[in-house]
């Protein structure tokens, strides 16, 4: 009996056969448990050197059934385990499946005839892996990220002609050429790849800090969220000379959520196709420094008691410091710029997560889906949640100013903090206070003599000093400045020093990292001087420089470019977007001041929304409800649209 059973152990696959996988049967009906049971039984005495006729006598399973069993149970799964006990469940598949290349060159698609291409070339499945998977586009290192299934089927009909495969060979018998099952194939790559990711963040994540926060301040979510819209804003035109019609289709909203109170502390709005650093620092920015009423230019709505951010309800809430900033792997996240502005404010320790995972910042996704809910959907010109809602929008076109939209996002946001936090009776902004008032738990807050740079300036970056032609020099985006504390201190070139902006990224102030002394105010060159522009502006006409070489030697650069894109905007989506956010830079921006000139800046631009006819009882409904401020603080329209959502906005 030893001897029987150390030779069918010495057999190959069989030396691991007491570490084998073992499924959790109690999922399984009562059927398939029974017959797994069998099996089991028929397998263990086999390895322990029972023989055949008895193994029959006892559970009925003869030595081809045997055979074929310990076959499925050797063999691999798709991450190159062995399968183990699994394999002797009914019905589960397992291995791969035995693809024949043979009828490649029939004629007529088979089922499996991709695997078997791939089969036949090898060389061909790794490419098409690397251009699905990584977006390395084939004999080359250079990456696409907007790849479509459309263009990787091209790609992978290419490389088949490269292989010497022609009709009426796979994949061109099939009526898809092989699209459909390329596609299929390809999708299951990307499904395998997010799990795996989600695998490996799975097994470093230290649980200890998915526990709920047992402070105030301690745990802040952080993420941008984009609203699909289809509206259209009317943009007079430069020096107000005629207008433009910018469709905007995507507004990006960027928030900062405390955890403990559910209380949105800061927020920011970009418009454009994705948000970069600077926007993420500005919402930063704004849950520091105390938070302003806005000049509404609704007559209907109003603010009321403590509706606010809470930096704005009392002194001890503002400039105060958070320790964790839970955020995920955007780009925009992971920039130098944002890390640098972190660092030199709030001090905060970034934890980051996998994008689009609602479990690891559930509070900060649930406040997206509420503001969409009792906001963006309400209005006319949205496209819902899906394809099939029926708020979509239709083909007319919806105008609307951008002041009323910054001002409906910032009164929906500070209302919802006013609204009961969940589990407690008070509000949100409330649960904050009284933790802060309490004084049993210590709060850090940016020391008073670094205030005045937090409200002055939203961005925080490093650079170099260079020369140019001997002279130092900062080179900072894509732009040089020159100032006269260049040439005040000695031995600059080469030392770090720390970058202050704001929105407005003509003039910067300028920090030596070494000692803590500054080198005052710096300018930008002449080409950069005169037009208001951001670092959107920047990044963007940076981008079209490669292509368009007049931008190089226009004397007012940012001009030029919106002149540009102004004459291309009739027809083109993107450049409308692009138009849009420039203007909107613009408006933020206040005439440049070097020494006593007033440097030219371009006027404001506005949004105007198209008359509309109104009857008498209409008008003086309405200037009825402008002068009863009585009732606009007990109920408002924002007030009956709430109402709707029921115990939702709760």
């Amino acid at each position: 009996m030893n001897s029987l059973k150390n030779n069918r152990r010495i057999q190959p696959g069989f030396e691991n056969y007491d570490s084998w996988p073992f499924p959790n049967i109690y999922a399984l009906d009562a059927q398939k448990r029974a017959n797994f049971e069998t099996r089991k039984s028929a397998i263990d005495q086999y390895m322990n050197g029972v023989k055949n006729s008895e193994i029959l006598k006892n559970t009925g399973i003869n030595r081809q059934l045997i055979s074929y069993l310990l076959k499925r149970c050797t063999q691999m799964d798709e991450k190159g385990e062995i399968v183990g006990y699994f394999g002797l469940i009914k019905g589960k598949q397992v291995g791969s499946r035995v693809v024949s290349t043979f009828n490649l060159n029939s004629g007529k698609p088979t089922a499996g005839s991709l695997q078997a291409l791939f089969l036949k070339y090898p060389d061909l499945k790794i490419t098409m892996k690397k251009l699905i998977i990584e977006g390395v586009l084939p004999q080359s290192k250079n990456k696409n990220s907007r790849l479509t299934w459309d263009h990787i089927h091209r790609i992978f009909l290419d490389e088949c002609e490269t292989q010497n495969i022609r009709s009426p060979s796979y994949p061109f018998c099939s009526e898809s050429k092989g699209k459909s099952s390329l596609v299929t194939w390809g999708k299951r790559l990307l499904e395998r790849k997010e799990a795996d990711s989600a695998n490996r963040y799975s097994a470093n994540v230290d649980f200890n800090l998915t526990r709920a926060p047992s402070k105030c301040y301690q745990r802040v979510e952080a993420d941008g969220h984009f609203l699909d819209v289809n509206w259209t804003l009317e943009v007079p035109g430069l020096n107000g000379e005629g207008s433009i019609y910018c469709k905007v289709s995507r507004l990006w909203l960027l928030a900062l959520l405390e955890d403990k109170s559910g209380a949105v502390l800061g927020y920011s709005i970009s418009l454009g196709k994705n948000y970069n650093a600077s926007d993420l620092a500005e919402a930063v920015r704004s849950s520091l420094v105390p938070w302003e009423p806005r000049n509404l230019s609704i007559t209907t709505i109003s603010y009321k008691p403590d509706e606010c951010l809470p930096n704005a309800l009392i002194p001890e809430l503002a400039y105060m410091c958070y320790e964790e900033l839970w955020i995920d792997n955007a780009k925009s996240h992971l920039s130098a710029l944002f890390m640098t502005m972190l660092e030199r404010t709030v001090n905060a320790v970034p934890v980051f997560g996998p994008k689009a995972s609602p479990n690891v910042r559930p509070k900060i996704e649930l406040l997206f889906d509420l503001l969409e809910e009792a906001g963006i959907h309400c209005l006319d010109g949205t496209t819902g949640s899906n394809s099939k809602d029926l708020r979509r929008a239709k083909d007319a076109k919806y105008a609307l100013k951008l002041e009323t939209l910054l001002d409906l996002i910032d009164l929906l946001i500070v209302r919802y903090n006013t609204s009961i936090a969940p589990g407690t009776t008070i509000s949100r902004n409330e649960v904050l206070r009284r933790a802060v008032m309490r004084e049993t738990d210590i709060y850090r807050r940016i020391p008073i003599k670094n205030r005045d740079k937090c409200i002055q300036y939203s961005i925080f970056d490093e650079a170099v000093i260079g020369q140019d032609r001997g002279k130092p020099v900062v080179r900072w985006k894509n732009a040089r400045y020159f100032g006269a504390g260049l040439s005040l201190h000695g031995n600059l070139i080469g030392q770090k020093v720390l970058v202050l902006a704001n929105k407005d990224v003509r003039q910067i102030e300028v920090v030596l990292l070494s000692d803590g002394g500054t080198l005052g105010i710096l300018y930008v060159e002449k080409r950069w001087l005169s037009t208001p522009h951001s670092l959107f502006a920047r990044s963007t006409v940076r981008k079209f420089m490669t292509n368009n070489s007049f931008l190089k030697h226009a004397a007012d650069i940012p001009l030029a470019f919106i002149n540009h894109v102004k004459a291309e905007a009739a027809n083109n989506a993107t450049n409308q977007r692009i138009l849009a956010r420039l203007f909107k830079d613009q408006e933020a921006n206040a005439p440049l001041i070097v020494g006593d000139k007033d440097i030219f800046t371009t006027s404001v631009m506005t949004y105007e929304i198209p008359p509309v006819e109104e009857s008498e009882n209409e008008i003086n409904k309405n200037t009825n409800n402008i002068d009863s401020k009585e009732d606009e603080l007990e109920e408002d329209e924002l007030d009956k649209l709430i109402k709707g959502l029921g115990t939702t906005y709760r």
